[in-house]
């Protein structure tokens, strides 16, 4: 018999708690800040007069509160782990791994932490200005921002952590030695930064082994993999700060230690950027997509058109999910939206279960595809590839994917009329006069859609600028149907920034790992690998999709880019393939990695809101139709690229 213990309580219960709370809080009104200040922005423009000052304000309030919501999302425990191996624990062992993994991690806050404080001290004293001709202390005020929020951190972490060695009670022995071994650990850091490296010479596995030890790539290769297999899946640490510490750790141990300032250099660049305002703008017009109802009047609006055709409400439900995803480009929220609305529908009809569960999955992940897209933006991102050409690139194969789905649901059910019986006449058998009324609901989104990314394609709006004019927009859907109100505008913001918070934090964890690993020569050696191998360009692309593919049954598509994508990238340019061909590649992948079993997030998503009776393994068998649907998509874009590329160039 395992020995059991109570839950954590995750509500806010000290003054830490409360203090992260209520500071997260406040900041995320720096988001509703930006959307309202780039409409302004937007409106100039259009005037003939725009603002010299909106770039820096806009850059420096998402900087800030980017690096607040990680603390948020830690008090919120938000952080993104993968928990199939930590679910099986006792509920006392989970607290043991939650122990461990507090006390581990927060060596990697308190890296971030000085690094962090020694670029906002040099920073404040030459007094740093932005470039502009405002001459704005952007620099100063994120750099000092990045050391508080770490700061933040670390009080956040030890406050988590007193939580779960109260729940714990007695303090077993191998958390007092994860204590030591960190205390230990960073000691020796104090102590090499404090003489500013001249302690470096000190390496412990030179020690331990009589002498030098330098192992070659390889074996510095498979101990990274080994340490973060340890980290991720056995502990159920969140992948952000386990990748943190593994950077920490082998820099120490296989570099000079003031290589680690890399990550604060590289997170500084990262989130000092203005495109990466559209990521918060497109959460934003998901969570008041969600919470207004807008989403739930343009299913109600489309169901009634699809009379009596067999699979026609099943259609009509991909159709809406199309909608939707090219009104947000949230993938989570439309499965949980789709399971609350459609798939009840579906089942009262008489649908067969595992088709209308593959149909909500698969066209909730439609997000990914049909811009505007998450997924796509923070692949720009990664890559440097234009977002624009991106959308672009990712619409003809998103409306492909929805129309191979709508297809196979109408082939089946047209030879099985009882796998998708017709609605009953009372639905669709009305005067078309009140169907044509109930389009109305139908053309607010509509206009979101185009206002959002007609203004990119044809080049009026940057990305950044159309997220923000989507959020007004959803904003005055909700009014007229008269659900717009503070509290629903507060939730969405509140929810906006722990997401944020956490998005940002595996970033930085990831581009420490990816960074200490480059300095390592890891990256050359994997590129070399890659485009070594006895196989056609082709062929090495095939690779790299059986990968993904691969590691999409494991881990989350934001994980995947930013751990690949550093090796992957260079060596699809250096194969002489285009960047964005493959950028929607991997974006159908990463759709196949969302249904596919055994981590597959669609799956979990929908369980959370379907009746007892429909068990995991009936939505994952469910969903295997619709990812042989994908993977046939799959092939087309990859032996076809125009299929991709076509709209770009034509647009471009």
């Amino acid at each position: 018999m395992t020995e059991a213990a109570p839950a954590v309580d995750l509500a806010p219960r000290n003054a830490v708690d409360r203090f992260v709370v209520t500071t997260s809080k406040v900041l995320s009104v720096a988001y509703a800040l930006s959307i309202v200040v780039t409409i302004y922005d937007v409106a100039n423009d259009i005037a003939g007069s725009p603002t010299l000052w909106v770039y820096d304000v806009v850059t420096t309030a998402i900087a800030v509160a980017f690096v607040f919501g990680g603390s948020y999302a830690l008090q919120r425990r938000e952080h993104i782990q993968i928990t199939a191996i930590y679910d099986r624990y006792s509920p006392r062992a989970k607290l043991l791994c939650d122990a461990v993994s507090y006390a581990a991690t927060l060596i990697y806050f308190m890296v971030v932490a000085w690094f962090s404080w020694r670029l906002a001290h040099d920073s404040v004293v030459d007094w740093e200005v932005g470039g502009s001709a405002w001459a704005q202390p952007t620099p100063v005020v994120v750099k000092v921002s990045m050391f508080i929020g770490t700061a933040l951190m670390i009080v956040q972490a030890f406050s988590n952590l007193g939580v779960v060695l109260r729940t714990l009670g007695r303090v077993p022995p191998v958390v007092l030695a994860s204590f030591a071994a960190a205390l230990l650990f960073a000691a020796y850091l104090a102590a090499m930064l404090s003489t500013d490296g001249t302690l470096a010479w000190f390496r412990p596995l030179d020690w331990l082994a009589g002498g030098s030890f330098s192992p070659g790539i390889q074996t510095i290769s498979l101990l990274m993999l080994v340490a973060f297999m340890v980290l991720i899946f056995g502990l159920g640490m969140p992948i952000g700060f386990a990748t943190g510490l593994i950077a920490v750790i082998f820099c120490v141990l296989f570099r000079d230690i003031d290589a680690l300032s890399i990550i604060t250099f590289r997170t500084y660049g990262f989130i000092n950027s203005y495109v990466l305002l559209s990521v918060p703008m497109f959460l934003l017009m998901a969570a008041i997509l969600d919470k207004s109802g807008v989403a739930h009047d343009l299913y109600d609006a489309l169901k009634i058109w699809a009379g009596g055709l067999p699979g026609g409400v099943a259609v009509m439900t991909l159709v809406a999910a199309s909608v939707m995803a090219a009104m947000t480009g949230i993938i989570g929220g439309e499965v949980i939206l789709l399971g609350l609305v459609a798939l009840p529908q579906m089942l009262r009809l008489g649908y067969d279960s595992k088709l209308a569960i593959g149909v909500v999955c698969a066209g909730g992940s439609l997000g990914t595809m049909i811009p505007p897209s998450l997924v796509l933006v923070f692949y720009g991102l990664t890559t440097s590839t234009s977002i624009g050409d991106l959308f672009l690139a990712s619409t003809v194969p998103g409306l492909m994917l929805a129309g191979i789905y709508m297809a196979y649901v109408l082939i089946r059910c047209a030879i099985d009329p009882k796998l998708g019986p017709p609605a009953p006449r009372e639905l669709y058998d009305i005067p078309l006069s009140q169907k044509l009324a109930a389009l109305r609901k139908v053309i607010l989104p509509l206009l979101i859609i185009f206002s959002v990314l007609g203004s990119i394609y044809t080049g009026l709006a940057s990305v950044s600028e159309a997220a923000a004019v989507g959020v007004a927009g959803v904003m005055i859907a909700a009014a007229l149907r008269r659900t717009l109100g503070w509290a629903m505008l507060r939730d969405s913001l509140y929810t906006t920034m722990s997401t944020c918070g956490l998005l940002i934090w595996l970033t930085i964890g990831a581009n420490a790992m990816v960074g200490v690993y480059n300095l390592l020569g890891g990256i050359t050696y994997l590129k070399a690998i890659m485009t070594g191998l006895p196989l056609d360009p082709i062929g090495v692309i095939l690779v790299m999709m059986a990968i993904l593919v691969l590691l999409g049954c494991f881990m989350d598509w934001f994980s995947i880019m930013l751990l690949t994508m550093p090796i992957f990238a260079p060596t699809v340019q250096a194969l002489g393939y285009d960047l964005i061909w493959f950028g929607v590649l991997f974006n159908v992948t990463m759709q196949v990695g969302y249904l596919s079993p055994p981590f597959g997030q669609a799956a979990f998503y929908l369980k959370s809101v379907t009746p007892p009776e429909i068990t995991l393994n009936h939505i994952f068998i469910s969903l295997l139709p619709f990812m042989g649907l994908q993977m046939l998509g799959l092939a087309i874009i990859l032996f076809f690229p125009d299929v991709a590329l076509w709209l770009p160039r034509v647009l471009g």
